[in-house]
């Protein structure tokens, strides 16, 4: 019992020096306090309850779900990142967002940039939900695909208990992983020609990700990917530089983007400070438009001009 509630302590102190740090919680003690209340009402309910987010944006949440819950707390969880997207994307994009969970960066593209979206989701659990979360908002702008990603067509199993963390497997669980439908993004893009950005979160798949989409690297409007590099490549006996090298082949580098500053530095290989790097193509197009928008962020609003 001591054990439990020394690791509720120091979980607790964690929490806390990440409120103090991050530029979106002004006040620490209450973002601390939104924690300790949303992870404690959660115990007590069976059903997944809605949560008020940015401006008139909605989602469904229940305990465990640690794609989104973050959201809650920190105001934007992926902060950097997810203001770059609402910087850059504007009503005329086409937003493809490639293991979307439960739909975080989806609900950002078409709720807020009034983009349109192709939300990819391999997980049956987690594609209901994020189906729900699109339709409590309405959104008549976003394409819902229940499938895997891939190199090539098929079926590949996935573990589907391991929440925003479940990845393509290669052994049998009875209980725990599920058999999909994968396919390319080529093939499922093979329409789609205004692609502007593509979100990759594929825990470790991301070269396979890549290599099934050689012609869609190709298209002149896409200019930003955003990939999350976490390590999880090393489960399937590849160097994650092998990921970076496909990018770089198609033209695109590494860079972090600074918030509330408003740039992008360039990186030499990734951004060691955050799981996601975003690579681009044309920089010079994207720091042009990103400094044509203007994002105010107040209290759960965010006021483009």
């Amino acid at each position: 019992m001591k054990r439990y509630f020394l690791k509720i302590k120091n979980k607790i102190i964690e929490r806390y020096l990440q409120f103090v740090v991050h530029p979106l919680v002004k006040y620490p003690i209450i973002g601390l306090i939104k924690y300790i209340y949303l992870n404690s009402i959660l115990r007590f309910y069976h059903k997944p309850i809605k949560i008020k987010w940015l401006n008139n944006l909605r989602y469904y949440l229940s305990l465990g779900d640690s794609g989104i819950i973050s959201n809650y707390y920190f105001f934007i969880d992926d902060y950097q990142e997810s203001i770059f997207l609402i910087h850059y994307l504007t009503d005329e994009d086409l937003f493809i967002d490639v293991g979307s969970n439960h739909g975080h960066y989806t609900m950002i593209s078409s709720g807020i940039c009034y983009s349109k979206s192709i939300s990819i989701e391999p997980v049956k659990k987690t594609f209901d939900r994020l189906k729900m979360n699109i339709e409590l908002n309405k959104l008549k702008n976003v394409k819902l695909h229940n499938v895997g990603i891939s190199d090539s067509e098929g079926e590949l199993f996935i573990s589907n208990n391991m929440g925003s963390m479940n990845r393509i497997i290669n052994k049998i669980s009875e209980d725990n992983c599920e058999l999909i439908q994968v396919t390319t993004l080529d093939k499922l893009l093979i329409s789609e020609k205004n692609i502007s950005l593509i979100k990759i979160d594929v825990e470790g798949y991301e070269k396979q990700v890549l290599l099934g989409c050689k012609e869609t690297l190709k298209n002149p409007n896409l200019n930003v990917i955003i990939v999350e590099l976490n390590d999880s490549n090393q489960q399937y006996d590849y160097n994650e530089n092998e990921t970076i090298s496909i990018l770089r082949e198609n033209g695109f580098s590494p860079y972090k983007y600074i918030y509330p500053d408003n740039i992008l530095v360039p990186l030499k290989k990734k951004n060691f400070d955050s799981y996601n790097t975003i690579f681009i193509r044309n920089i010079n197009f994207v720091k042009n438009r990103i400094e044509k928008k203007s994002v105010i962020i107040k209290k759960n609003t965010i006021e483009l001009k």
